[in-house]
């Protein structure tokens, strides 16, 4: 244990050597004021031997004869004698220069006074009744059995058991401050440890680092556009020390992780570098948030390159919006999963699959594989689907599919099309396989409150109701249509769900009905036509029988 020497310490010092010297001089004074006749030359002498004939001893022959003089010896300058069993004089272990009080052995106090706010370099054997094991010492390994409690603040220089090594109180070039925490791996002398880049302030490494054999990291394959990818295999030991290298960088755990961007994070896994300011990466292998505010939450290979910009997870995603992104506006493209799939604009996304692109600002692809959102808000979906123009929906089932331009609904479906209307299925409409014209449902079992219809009211209606040709103001002049409006369909018939639409089963049970008006009136003419022909044939008859009675008459 270190102690200051304090200046209570120094005056004992001085007043224990007067009082030493007014010891030794004491008696020979009350000799000499007890006897008028001075010592002899030679007790002089001998009261004053010089320094060079060594330490006095208490040898009897080394006594000076007749009455003793009141001290006997020989010392050191600055040294302050010692007394010996025969009032004999010598050096003591304790002396005295302008820098202070020197003792050449050890020291016994029953205390000490003062604050010890300057002692240096003290060791103790023991302090207090404990041993050297149980405190503190300067210069030394030090272990402690006990517990230990710190009031005050602790300054570490190097690490805590070389996996904390703790950097406070620190200031960059740009005058801002920060502290540094560094844990995991300290290094050895075959791997390195790791570490904080000079001058980086705010750094964080939570753990992690050492040397790993790499190669137990499972490779992976992409499918891509006709191109494999394999991850490079690495075999053996290596170091896979973790690194921060910019202000408020933090890396949680795994093994070679860099946090490279101000106030960036790597959670963890392996390989990953958070080079964006405040980007982010949450796990995984080989993922790279080169954006600002860009994040990439996990799985392998994936990039997120501009401001913003995201990959959920998946293998070889990449999302970038910086083909379009001016300063950090409206660039957030998306990559959700899958593997290898592109968002290569502005706000576009790919929700996951294989090998899809979306390119145009805003596309989205929610999956499948090979499909191509190219045009500005355009959707493409299933698989082999291409919506080229902008704001495009093109659905594929695998075979090429693609829009012919803006604004259009293109969907391809080789088994046929279903829609239902209702939580079972039971109504709705189909496009068969094959088939170029729309089925609707009409099974009895799904019909009620049936109800006759009077064939002659409804051609009356149909009669009285406006039919005409027209066109559709959205479409050009020249594309002609014919029929009746829905209101006026509606007035006749009470028929459909409103009066702005005309159904196709309505306007075709209409027509079915009207025919089947006109045929029963039809067969009705038919009858009476048959028994006047046949009147006019038996008139006929009787005319030519009257006849030939007349010619024979």
């Amino acid at each position: 244990m270190k102690r200051q020497i304090t200046y209570g310490d120094v005056l004992r010092s001085v007043l224990i050597t007067l009082l030493l010297s007014l010891c030794l001089t004491w008696p020979a004074m009350s000799q000499q004021k007890s006897s008028a006749t001075p010592a002899s030359n030679e007790q002089q002498t001998k009261a004053a031997a010089p320094a060079s004939q060594g330490p006095a001893t208490d040898r009897a022959d080394s006594a000076p004869s007749g009455p003793p003089p009141a001290v006997y010896g020989t010392g050191t300058i600055n040294f302050i004698p010692l007394w010996t069993s025969r009032r004999v004089i010598g050096n003591s272990i304790l002396s005295q220069n302008a820098a202070g009080l020197n003792i050449a052995g050890g020291v016994t106090a029953t205390s000490f006074s003062g604050d010890g706010s300057a002692v240096t370099n003290v060791n103790a054997a023991t302090l207090g009744g404990l041993g050297s094991s149980l405190f503190a010492q300067q210069d030394a390994s030090n272990q402690f059995a006990g517990n230990q409690t710190i009031t005050g603040n602790l300054t570490l220089t190097g690490s805590i058991d070389d996996t904390l090594t703790l950097q406070g109180n620190l200031s960059d070039a740009a005058e801002e401050e920060g502290a540094n925490f560094i844990g995991g791996f300290g290094g050895d002398s075959t791997y390195p440890g790791n570490s904080v880049a000079p001058g980086v302030i705010g750094a964080t490494i939570a753990g992690g680092g050492g040397a790993a054999d790499t190669s137990s990291i499972p490779s992976h394959k992409s499918r891509g556009r006709g191109a494999t990818k394999v991850r490079p295999p690495q075999f053996g030991v290596t170091s896979i020390f973790q690194t921060v290298t910019a202000n408020w960088g933090t890396v949680g755990g795994g093994g070679s992780n860099n946090a490279g961007g101000v106030f960036s994070v790597v959670a963890g896994g392996y390989g990953n570098v958070a080079s964006g300011s405040e980007s982010t990466i949450g796990g995984g292998d080989f993922n790279t948030a080169s954006g600002s505010e860009s994040t990439v939450s996990g799985g392998s290979s994936n990039s997120a390159v501009a401001y913003g910009d995201t990959v959920g997870g998946g293998a070889d995603n990449v999302a970038n919006s910086s083909t379009s992104c001016i300063n950090g506006i409206t660039c957030y493209a998306t990559v959700a999963g899958g593997t290898d799939n592109h968002a290569d604009n502005e706000v576009a996304a790919i929700g996951g699959g294989s090998s899809n692109y979306a390119q145009g600002v805003g596309s989205t692809v929610p999956g499948g594989a090979l499909n191509s959102a190219d045009g500005d808000y355009s959707f493409a979906a299933g698989n082999f689907a291409t919506a080229g123009y902008n704001n495009s929906f093109v659905w594929s089932d695998g075979n090429p599919a693609f829009d012919t331009g803006i604004q259009q609904f293109v969907a391809q479906a080789s088994g046929g099309f279903f829609f239902y209307t209702n939580f079972n299925s039971s109504t709705g409409a189909e496009l068969p396989s094959g088939s170029g014209s729309w089925s609707s449902v009409s099974d009895r079992n799904v019909k009620d409150n049936f109800a006759a219809i009077d064939g002659d009211s409804l051609l009356t209606k149909i009669a009285a109701m406006p039919i005409s040709t027209w066109n559709y103001k959205t479409q050009a002049t020249s594309i002609r249509h014919m029929g009746p409006m829905a209101q006026d369909f509606r007035s006749a018939f009470g028929l459909g769900e409103d009066e702005k639409h005309i159904s196709n089963i309505d306007s075709e049970g209409v027509a079915l009905a009207a025919i089947q008006a006109l045929y029963k009136l039809n067969q009705e003419k038919d009858g009476k036509i048959a028994e006047l022909t046949q009147a006019v044939q038996q008139l006929k008859t009787e005319v030519d029988t009257l006849k030939d009675s007349s010619r024979k008459h």
